[in-house]
This record gives C-alpha cells, sequence and structure tokens, in this order.
C-alpha cells in the first residue's frame, strides 16, 4: 500500500531531493547530539502547569494580529512566487519569518536556534523548484537521554483559484496565515521555558501542490534518524464563519460563526488507531488541566477521520512515515477550497478574498473581521499547553489485554511502573472513548463490559502530577462474561492557574514598560475595575483608554492619566453584551489587550 500511495504521489506532485539544513548546529541539536548545559536558561521555568497558565495571558491577539497584517502585505506567497523581492511574495516572506525568531531568540538568551530547510522539487505538475526553503526555530531541550524532537507547525504559502498562479493576490490569511502567525506566536512566547524535548517550529513551504515541504521534511528525519515524538500541525485555525461550500464534516447555515469549537483530526484506519490514542490524549489532558481555567471555554472535537473529506494537510506527511501527528483546524471553514470546480464559488478560500477583513467605511481600519484574533489566541493556548504537556508526559505504556473467564484484564508489561494508569474503554463507533478509569499498579479488570460485546481498549500512563502520555494503540477483544460496575476517572488534575501572581505576570517582556492586568471581575454584569501597572516612566500622563468588540468596533473611548506603580480606573460598559477587547494608546504608543466578557441578564 506504501508502495502504491508513493507511485500515486509521485505521478501527481513529483520527486523532493537535494534535502539539507542551513546549520548544522541545528542539525546536530535535532539529532540530540549536543550538550544542553551550552543552551540552558539562567532562571529555567520547567513546570508544565505554571507554562501552560502564563500562556493564557502571555499569547497576545495585538501580536498575532500584527503579524498576520505582515504576513499578508507579501500580496502572495505562493511557492512558486518571487523569492528576490524585498516585499512581495515567498521569498520576502520567509526572510521575514526568519528574522522573527532570531529577535525572538535574543529575547531569550539567544537559545531559540532559526534555521532553513532546503529542497528541490522535480516533475511537479507547477514545474521544477530549486532551493526552496521551509524556516524552522529550535528550542533545545534539557534532556537528550531522549532525543525526539516535538514538531508545532503550519504551511506559510497561500494560493488563490489556480494551483500554479504564482503572481495572482493570494493574502491567504486564513489558510493559512493564521496557522503561520499561531506558530510563530508560539515560538516568542515558549522560548522562554525550559523542556526536556527539543521543540522545533516549522514554517513549510508548498503544501498547496501537495504537502512538499512537510513530505521533504519527515523523509530527512527519516534519513537522518532523526526521532519524531509528536507533531502538532495547524491549518485554517483562525476563522469562524463558516461558508456555502465547506468541505465535510462542513457547516452550516453559511455565515453562521462558532468561536467556541476547534476541529482535530487524526488518522482513524490505522491498524488499531495510534495516531487517534494520541490525539485522545492531547485532549483529554487539556479538557482536564487547562479548559477550567478559560473565561470563554473552548471545545476540542476529535473528528474520526484524518482530514476534511477529499482534503489533506501537512500532518498526513508525518503520518506516512509512522510519526505520531494530529490537525487543528477551525470547526467553520470558508469554502471547500476548489473554486475553479464548484459552480457559482463564492467563498474565500484559495482566492484573493482570504484576506484578515474588510474596511466597511473605508477609513483605513478594518471593520468586519474574517479572522477572529482571540479564537487563535485560544487555539494558540491549546497548542502551547499540549505541546508542554507532551515534553513532561511519561512514556506510553506496553501492556497486554487477557481475554479471561472473569473478565478483559489488563496487565502492565514495564518493568518500571508509572505513578497511575488511565484506560479507554469504547466500543468501535465514534473517536473519543466511552468510559474512563484509573489504577495503580500491574493489573487491572475493566469494568462495566457486557457480554459478547466488542469492545477498544486503550492504556496511558501518569506521573505523579497528574501529567499523561500519549494513549497506547487500541487492542480489540470481545467481553467473555459482563463484568460489575466500576467507579469512572473523576479527572482531577486540574491546573489551578490562580496560583500565579500578578507579580508573576509583570515579567512579560513585551509589556514595553506598561502592563494591562486582567479586569476584575470578569465576566462582569456591565461594571468592571481595569488595572495598569507602568513600569517606565514613559508612560506617565494621560492616556487613551479604547474599548472595542470582538469585530474590531470601537465601542468607547476615554482619557485617563497614568502614574508610576499600580493604576485603575471603574468601567462603565455601556454597549451591548458580548467579548470586547481594551488597551491604552499614548503619544504614537500602544499597550498589549485584555479581554472583558460582559454578561448582563
Amino acid at each position: 500500500m506504501r508502495k502504491l500511495l508513493f507511485s500515486y504521489t509521485l505521478l501527481m506532485f513529483g520527486s523532493l531531493s537535494a534535502q539539507s539544513l542551513s546549520s548544522p548546529e541545528v542539525l546536530d541539536i535535532l539529532k540530540g547530539q549536543y550538550n544542553p548545559a551550552q543552551y540552558s536558561a539562567s532562571n529555567a521555568i520547567v513546570a508544565s502547569d505554571q507554562i501552560a497558565c502564563e500562556l493564557l495571558n502571555r499569547v497576545s491577539p495585538d501580536s498575532l494580529f500584527l503579524n498576520l497584517q505582515i504576513l499578508s502585505s507579501f500580496a502572495t506567497r505562493h511557492a512558486w512566487s518571487d523569492t528576490t523581492s524585498a516585499n512581495f511574495g515567498i521569498g520576502a516572506t520567509r526572510r521575514w519569518i526568519y528574522s522573527e525568531f532570531q529577535k525572538y531568540s535574543g529575547l531569550n538568551e539567544n537559545r531559540l536556534r532559526p534555521a532553513y530547510f532546503s529542497f528541490d522539487v522535480l516533475n511537479n505538475t507547477c514545474g521544477n523548484l530549486y532551493g526552496t526553503r521551509n524556516v524552522l526555530g529550535v528550542l533545545p531541550g534539557a534532556d537528550t537521554t531522549d532525543p525526539s524532537i516535538i514538531l508545532i507547525m503550519a504551511h506559510m504559502d497561500s494560493r488563490c483559484e489556480a494551483r500554479c498562479d504564482s503572481n495572482c493576490f493570494a493574502p491567504g490569511a486564513d489558510d493559512n496565515g493564521s496557522g503561520t502567525v499561531l506558530v510563530m506566536e508560539l515560538a516568542r512566547v515558549l522560548s522562554r521555558y525550559t523542556f526536556d524535548h527539543t521543540l522545533v517550529f516549522m514554517l513549510t513551504n508548498g503544501e498547496e501542490q501537495g504537502l512538499l515541504g512537510a513530505r521533504a521534511f519527515s523523509d530527512y528525519c527519516v534519513s537522518q534518524n532523526i526521532a519524531v515524538k509528536a507533531v502538532l500541525n495547524n491549518d485554517i485555525v483562525g476563522g469562524t464563519i463558516c461558508g456555502q461550500t465547506a468541505s465535510p464534516p462542513g457547516c452550516s447555515p453559511a455565515g453562521d460563526i462558532d468561536s467556541i469549537r476547534i476541529r482535530m483530526y487524526a488518522n482513524p484506519l490505522s491498524d488499531r488507531n495510534p495516531y487517534q490514542g494520541y490525539a485522545r490524549s492531547v485532549k483529554m489532558n487539556f479538557d482536564e488541566k487547562l479548559r477550567p481555567n478559560f473565561q470563554i471555554k473552548p471545545e476540542i472535537e476529535l473528528v474520526n477521520l484524518e482530514d476534511r473529506s477529499g482534503r489533506g494537510g501537512d500532518h498526513i506527511a508525518f503520518r506516512e512515515n509512522g510519526f505520531l501527528n494530529l490537525r487543528f483546524s477551525s470547526a467553520h471553514e470558508h469554502g471547500n477550497g476548489n473554486p475553479l470546480g464548484t459552480p457559482n464559488y463564492e467563498d474565500h478560500q484559495h482566492t484573493g478574498l482570504d484576506e484578515i477583513g474588510v474596511d466597511l467605511d473605508s477609513n483605513g481600519t478594518i471593520d468586519s473581521f474574517y479572522v477572529d484574533f482571540h479564537y487563535l489566541q485560544r487555539n494558540a493556548i491549546i497548542n502551547g499547553a499540549s505541546a508542554a504537556m507532551i515534553a513532561a508526559a511519561p512514556e506510553t505504556p506496553n501492556f497486554i489485554l487477557h481475554n479471561e473467564s472473569t473478565g478483559l484484564r489488563i496487565e502492565v508489561l514495564d518493568s518500571d511502573l508509572a505513578f497511575e494508569y488511565r484506560v479507554g474503554v469504547k466500543n468501535s463507533a465514534g473517536a473519543v472513548y466511552d468510559s474512563i478509569y484509573r489504577f495503580q499498579g500491574r493489573n487491572f479488570v475493566i469494568p462495566s463490559l457486557q457480554a459478547n460485546q466488542l469492545y477498544l481498549i486503550g492504556l496511558a500512563a501518569l506521573d505523579s502530577n497528574g501529567i499523561m502520555s500519549p494513549f497506547s494503540q487500541d487492542e480489540r477483544e470481545v467481553a467473555p462474561v459482563s463484568t460489575a460496575a466500576g467507579q469512572t476517572d473523576p479527572m482531577p488534575y486540574q491546573f489551578n492557574c490562580m496560583q500565579v501572581s500578578l507579580q508573576e505576570w509583570s515579567q512579560n517582556p513585551e509589556s514595553n514598560g506598561l502592563e494591562v492586568l486582567p479586569p476584575r471581575p470578569n465576566p462582569s454584569k456591565g461594571e468592571s475595575q481595569l488595572w495598569f501597572w507602568v513600569k517606565d516612566s514613559k508612560w506617565e500622563g494621560q492616556a487613551q483608554l479604547k474599548v472595542y468588540d470582538y469585530q474590531g468596533r470601537m465601542v468607547h473611548q476615554e482619557p485617563i492619566v497614568l502614574e508610576y506603580g499600580a493604576n485603575s480606573i471603574r468601567y462603565q460598559h455601556s454597549a451591548r453584551n458580548g467579548m470586547f477587547y481594551y488597551f491604552l494608546e499614548q503619544e504614537g504608543r500602544r499597550s498589549i489587550s485584555q479581554r472583558l466578557l460582559v454578561e448582563r441578564p
């Protein structure tokens, strides 16, 4: 089957060759052949709960917005577009991303190592392409005893109606500017922290012409013996508006908005589902540990497909080589990506209309957003927290599922037992487990089974902090007898993000001398205390408070006089209910923003 798939891929998309990294140092890091002390932080922050909780405030919708504006300004990011222009095409794009990785590294003791991954494309339907590049930012891990890397990735290229038109206007704001800036934002934020495993932030090229950059790098990992622990792929993760032709599982009706769900795809058809076992653990770790700390609580929907019907993404290239992988994507997409093959196509995907939003009153400011930056922020937090937990997680356990006269019994085979184990039980339908149980020790008889019913059983290990490994592959057995009901797992290992103090939040290096602290209360019934912490005297004096709704429309503005230290004002909200964001402006400077949720009866 692999040979047939390779032959089909070769006919459709050509072949890949001449793969190389621009930095021998980065290659050594990827292989685990380095001294971790050379890249250690002077004040290492390693706790998964602290990292995940700090992401709630450190991932910035303003930063995402600014980067997507710059990314869209290159007009096209087609893989075959101009490589020499300073402000147009894929060359300008990748040089800018590389320079941003250099800047993030400079802010974090030069620990993030940027590099280009180059490869040639031969006999593609769009022609030959020599020396095209992915961009990587590599954060070396602190423990090389297991040198496997964790990939957080997205494709940076864009396209419009014709697959090979390299000059058309293709801003690609959602597909896949949203995924690109998500990866960049996590490179900026996560470079502050220390992880056992090396984190790789990668932007690929040529996804739209056959997953070219992903396939080249996945094959390079195989040829260079680079171990890949897990892949988090992000493709179309910022849009919330349903188009008319969204690919199945689709959405309806057209124009409907979903800013809560994010879909996660992982291959369900491989033998015993190792990829969905990994995806289930990502969803479960997030749901248990971090989701309760969100004001607006996102929902991860694990879809029982590898990708949308008839579609594909870069994660597939890693599944083809046996690496654990998944894809995040918006619940609502604006089109099926086939404008030339779809009569009366009016959606944005793969057209020049895939922009951040529109300026309805021609005043130079976007009034109606197609990319929701608070939704994109939440998706970035999910990715970053998931990577942090994967990096800290114990190994997936090995076990035998015994079919005995007393029922189905798990026997853990590992010589060193984990602190606890989590058992997932499901029948053959659906992507998620129907029941979850938890036990300690080596043996566990699965409760609540019905005789003669087929079950799929997976096992994950938990450490003493409740961090969970990827679930194992599913074992299939028919229950020989019915077993007594048992206590399901109450999922008790929530991170308590209230333990992180305001002093800790104030260390944000991107605050530019002014920290905008969370409002109190939030959610609000219409009245909130807004807090600002002036740490640089340049912010002293009069500033303007500006409040916007989620579509970018200003709903309130008032002056505020700032003094050094803590400042607060009582804000009376007169606009309608919903999610709003606010910030301060002063003499051309702008603070980061904070969110305010208004929930009045």
